[in-house]
């Protein structure tokens, strides 16, 4: 699927789903050898003593699911992880690659990219000229081939190029159905 037919299906989605505008936060983990579970995932993001219980995907929680050959963790409250404080998309990247993209009611945005255990790059506002990190030429491969290459990312064209390199995808028949969301310790 071309990248402007991926953006198009974020915008429709976007517009039906208008919480998502508000604070969200989309991690897609994708591993580099052997296959990584729901569980693998949800016990590096909550700790060992977390819980899976089906859920409407709604108010707050961390919703985690198969997608594609990756997992993915959805946040409707956003900062799951900070592009401040690396360490938990480091862990998160060990023996994998991980997107984390975000944005706030504030109009904050920010796309990370880890793999092996290192972040590789930040793109803070989603701004393609603002990247920096060890690689910042990591995603190079999927922003030539943007129309303005150097120009800031709508939510729906960043989470475009979640999919096209990760191949996880979000819909609005998954957000509409009930999925599995991860209780942290103590949250019950």
């Amino acid at each position: 699927m071309a990248h402007e037919d991926v953006v198009l299906h974020y915008e429709r989605m976007l517009d039906a789903a208008q919480y998502l505008d508000v604070g969200t936060s989309w991690t897609v983990v994708q591993s580099l050898g052997e296959p990584i579970s729901i569980n693998d995932v949800a016990a590096l993001v909550a700790g060992p003593h977390f819980k899976i219980e089906e859920s409407e995907v709604e108010g707050f929680g961390m919703f985690i699911d198969e997608s594609g050959p990756s997992i993915m963790l959805l946040d409707l409250e956003g900062g799951l992880f900070s592009p401040y404080k690396p360490s938990g998309l480091e862990r998160l990247s060990l023996g994998a690659r991980v997107w984390h993209l975000e944005w706030n009611v504030n109009g904050n945005g920010s796309l990370t990219y880890a793999a092996d255990g290192c972040v590789r790059l930040a793109m803070p506002g989603l701004d393609p000229g603002e990247v920096y990190g060890p690689e910042p030429h990591a995603l190079d491969h999927l922003l030539r081939r943007l129309p303005q290459p150097f120009t800031r990312l709508s939510h729906a064209s960043a989470m475009a190029l979640v999919t096209r390199d990760s191949g996880a995808y979000l819909d609005l028949e998954w957000l509409d159905s009930p999925q599995f969301r991860v209780i942290f310790a103590g949250e019950e």
